[in-house]
């Protein structure tokens, strides 16, 4: 149910994609990126002062798949992992 509510519902986002993603959602509400105001702001949450790309400020722990841990993870949250699966088809279908 949840596959197909997102298929025919939603545009997805990804975080390890994120300018892509917001550039997508910008689209589908009508945001002029050309707009000297949209631009300012996008490069307020894409850039530094100096002009560099900023990454996710939040630090996460890694875990290696096929870790104790991971598997552990894995095995809780398989429906989860399967809906993040389907979400990655269906974000490079949308780029389409």
């Amino acid at each position: 149910v949840a596959m197909g509510t997102i298929n025919k519902r939603f545009i997805v986002g990804l975080m390890d994609q994120m300018e892509e993603s917001v550039h997508r959602f910008n689209i589908v509400m009508g945001i002029n990126e050309s707009d000297e105001d949209n631009q300012q702001c996008m490069n307020h949450f894409f850039h530094d002062s100096l002009g560099a790309k900023k990454h996710n400020s939040n630090s996460h722990r890694k875990v290696d798949p096929g870790s104790p841990t991971w598997n552990a993870l894995a095995k809780t949250n398989a429906l989860d992992i399967r809906l993040y699966e389907f979400i990655i088809g269906l974000f490079d279908e949308q780029r389409e």
